[in-house]
């Protein structure tokens, strides 16, 4: 493995005291015992006041501390639990610590003697969200040892269809994949949500064993059993982003006691203290005999000698020199070759689309109830007046085909390389897809009387292709910017749906369009799309007038295209231009729209 030392010379290695040196180099430093201190942290966020729908972005901002003055000490060997009421600021803590804050954070975050960064956190530490983000068809894989999942390391993932393995097997799967980079740090948000008591027990107990092997664990848990909170080591009560105790387990209940709040018999300590520490927002009155109580919590705590012993260790610990065993390393190995990376990243979606039945049964559902449902609509299509609508209508349908997404989200640790390799991997794959849907639709429609060319069928299935593949790079970019596959699925098609109308003349001719209409249309894909379909399908066809029938308005294609469409043919090369400039730029936007959102280590997962 080769590495790259750094130089004497090297300022921010000589300010950091961070070095380069192989994991191999010092085994010492894999058993030294990692910890975190926090001096006076505080957070602050800034939020707007008021409903959305009341001045939008135009309402008043308003700061909010989130966290007031936290100081505390989690070591290496402890599993630590924080606990409070919704809003109490367990999570923002969770994210002060994992340094994926969005406001203004204040004080000190040390991992050993060192200030805490995104870089330590990146090396040393491991945080696993709420929801589990899975791929529902992948087997359990490895890291099952350490989390009690041998049963099932041949059982699919699952998802809200197809059956698999259990919400707390599902999590313990999120919990060994962190754990494939043995981080020393382990952060977990609310790692019990939605498990059965008995599930939950068994994932506490797995982490406490974590823990006591040597790593540092903290979790955020809303409402453990009494059973649990004989497995934390040390316990933090939040209220308000304040702290209302903070110590060893053991110490819980005699400190409530001796600040005049005993545990009654056979409750369970940890309930009892949250509901202390809670706010009753019922009414006013209760609201405000709650503030004060938790007000009074509060000061008793800071007052108290656990807490000044905390203090005392933080303070300690911080201003201790630096040793071989407390010594931050940067490790940087040379990463793995980029085709084997894509090469693992096709495999792994190959196998779960291959395990996914639903998804080639939606799409041959799909498939084989649009295009007979187009051919039967339209018929075989002549050549007399009556088949112009026909065609328009055709060349209407052609640009706004329904597609079915795939569910997009978003998962930590990784870097911004391993995004594009992934959105290009996913892209790769995904245009099978289109491939197939676009060729099978083009060949159906040549049935209704498309004209009757081999090079015309290219450039029309060519169109269909395109445009399809751009409304999913739309759709993916949404996604990287919005976080919500329903609404990136939402906005997609508003902005598909608006542009066809506005900008293609298939509905309403362009001359009549309102200028602005007519100015948007510039930047709208329908508009080169629609220029390309009707002069590949109405340049050189002629059309008959027959008694009886439809006003003999245009004698041939050409006709039509000089009143509606004049300048269609002579533009063919810059439509096409526009497209690829359009594919250009949304690739562009959805690269951009994840890095923008301050996911810079994290990946598009798509089913």
């Amino acid at each position: 493995m080769e590495v790259d030392e750094p130089s004497i010379f090297d300022l921010q290695y000589v300010l950091t005291s961070c070095s380069n040196v192989s994991p191999d180099i010092e085994e010492e430093e894999r058993f030294a015992a990692p910890s975190l201190n926090l001096l006076g942290v505080n957070y602050e966020v800034k939020e707007r006041v008021g409903s959305w729908y009341k001045g939008a972005c135009f309402r008043p901002i308003r700061k909010k501390k989130v966290l007031r003055d936290i100081t505390i000490q989690l070591r290496g060997g402890q599993l630590t639990a924080l606990l409070g009421s919704s809003g109490s600021g367990k999570t923002s803590l969770l994210d002060v610590i994992a340094c994926r804050t969005d406001g203004k954070v204040s004080g000190k975050v040390y991992y050993n003697n060192y200030e805490c960064s995104k870089e330590v956190m990146k090396q040393y530490g491991a945080y696993v969200l709420q929801a589990d983000k899975l791929l529902a068809n992948l087997t359990v894989n490895k890291a099952i040892r350490d989390m009690g999942l041998k049963n099932v390391a041949d059982s699919k993932i699952g998802g809200t269809i197809v059956r698999g393995i259990s919400g707390g097997e599902r999590r313990r799967v999120t919990v060994a994949i962190q754990l494939l980079q043995d981080p020393k740090i382990l952060l977990l948000d609310e790692p019990t949500s939605g498990l059965d008591s008995y599930t939950a027990r068994n994932l506490i107990s797995s982490l406490a064993q974590l823990a006591h092997n040597g790593k540092l664990v903290l979790v955020s848990i809303h409402q453990p059993r009494s059973e649990i909170f004989k497995l934390f080591d040390q316990v933090g009560i939040l209220s308000q982003g304040e702290m209302v105790f903070f110590g060893s387990s053991n110490k819980l209940v005699p400190y409530f006691d001796s600040i005049g709040y005993p545990c009654p018999t056979y409750a369970n300590p940890l309930d009892h203290y949250v509901d202390l520490a809670s706010i009753d927002r019922r009414n006013n009155d209760s609201e405000f005999q709650t503030l004060q109580r938790v007000h009074s919590l509060v000061e008793k705590f800071y007052a108290s000698s656990i807490h000044s012993e905390t203090a005392d260790k933080v303070l300690e610990a911080t201003m201790a020199p630096t040793t071989s065993r407390t010594m931050v390393r940067f490790y940087r190995p040379r990463p793995p070759n980029v085709f084997r990376v894509i090469n693992a990243l096709i495999g792994r979606m190959l196998i779960n689309l291959a395990r996914d039945r639903t998804i080639y049964i939606t799409r041959t559902f799909m498939l084989s109830l649009f295009v007979p449902f187009i051919c039967a609509f339209l018929g075989h299509m002549k050549n007399n007046q009556e088949s112009i609508q026909d065609r328009i209508g055709l060349m209407y349908q052609s640009a706004s085909v329904p597609f079915p997404h795939r569910e997009i989200y978003i998962t930590e640790n990784v870097g911004m390389a391993y995004i594009q390799r992934q959105l290009f991997c996913y892209h790769m794959q995904f245009m099978r897809f289109r491939f197939m849907f676009s060729l099978v639709l083009s060949s159906a429609l040549l049935y209704t009387g498309l004209y009757p060319e081999w090079s015309r069928f290219g450039i029309y299935y060519a169109v269909v292709f395109v445009t399809h593949f751009i409304g999913e790079i739309m759709t993916v970019g949404t996604m990287g910017v919005f976080l919500n596959p329903q609404m990136a699925n939402t906005i997609t098609a508003l902005v598909l749906s608006a542009s066809i109308l506005y900008a293609s003349g298939f509905l309403r001719t362009l001359s009549n369009m309102l200028d602005i209409f007519d100015w948007f249309s510039w930047v709208s894909i329908h508009k080169y799309v629609a220029e390309i379909l009707v002069a590949n399908e109405f340049k050189g066809l002629n059309f008959t007038c027959e008694q009886n029938g439809a006003p003999c308005q245009f004698l041939s294609g050409d006709d039509y295209l000089k009143q509606y469409y004049p300048e269609a043919v002579e533009n063919m090369s810059r439509n096409f231009g526009a497209l690829g400039g359009f594919m250009i730029s949304f690739f562009v936007f959805h690269y951009r729209g994840v890095q923008d959102q301050g996911y810079t280590k994290s990946t598009l997962n798509i089913i």
